[in-house]
């Protein structure tokens, strides 16, 4: 059975029967966070950055030293970087870029357009898919039309998106990114109230989002969802 977890800001865990997925993994420095880092010795499988902002690629070198079988999924410059920087072992580096799927142990992934910035590789949002469950976390990144495209091709049932303003989209342009995308189960609102500067009503986007007949699904930090 699929779980969601959102760990606070855009960090999020995803499990599948025994496996864990967890996207743009800021834990020590993200004061919404539920847990320590600890918490994920030896308890990853898979470990997706969108880009290398430090609220994004957050702890993701010690998470890869604490869980040596975990597997690296970003574009591949950023890994190329990352390899480099921090010696990181190729076996455990799943070479990708914005395209299709790629299949890990059951699980399919796959990296999508995002409007935003980064310094090493273009910044991305991100696929998850397995049991029948397809997930999109949208990572950092404003409104752009062909979000149109990421859900006619990847069908999501959730989508996650960014609602802070300022460095993403804020709840009125994230309510339009839900049309486009047109997730069929629910939208998750992320990357928001966890500093001042991207603090915002997030009621604005729930009223927006079922004025449009969608699903918005508010979670607190550490709440875990069955999808």
């Amino acid at each position: 059975m699929a779980q969601l977890r959102w760990l606070g800001h855009a960090a999020t865990l995803i499990t599948f029967g025994n496996k864990n997925v967890i996207i743009d993994p800021m834990i020590k420095d993200n004061p919404l966070s539920p847990v320590k880092l600890d918490f994920f010795r030896n308890n990853l499988d898979i470990i997706i950055v969108t880009h290398d902002h430090y609220d994004h690629l957050g702890d993701t070198i010690d998470l890869l030293k604490m869980n040596p079988k975990a597997k690296l999924f970003a574009t591949y410059d950023l890994e190329a970087y990352l390899a480099e920087t921090y010696k990181l072992p190729w076996e455990n580096i799943i070479p990708a870029n914005v395209g299709g799927f790629v299949e890990v142990d059951g699980i399919k992934l796959a990296l999508t357009k995002a409007v935003h910035s980064s310094t090493h590789s273009d910044p991305t949002g991100a696929i998850v898919s397995s049991e029948g469950v397809t997930i999109y976390h949208a990572g950092d990144t404003g409104l752009f039309e062909d979000m149109k495209i990421i859900g006619e091709v990847f069908k999501p049932d959730y989508a996650l998106l960014p609602i802070g303003g300022r460095f993403t989209m804020d709840p009125y342009q994230a309510s339009i990114a839900v049309d486009y995308i047109k997730p069929r189960k629910g939208v998750i609102p992320i990357h928001y109230n966890t500093w001042d500067l991207i603090k915002v009503n997030v009621n604005d986007f729930v009223t927006l989002v079922k004025n449009k007949g969608y699903n918005p699904i508010v979670l607190q930090a550490g709440q875990t969802i069955t999808l």
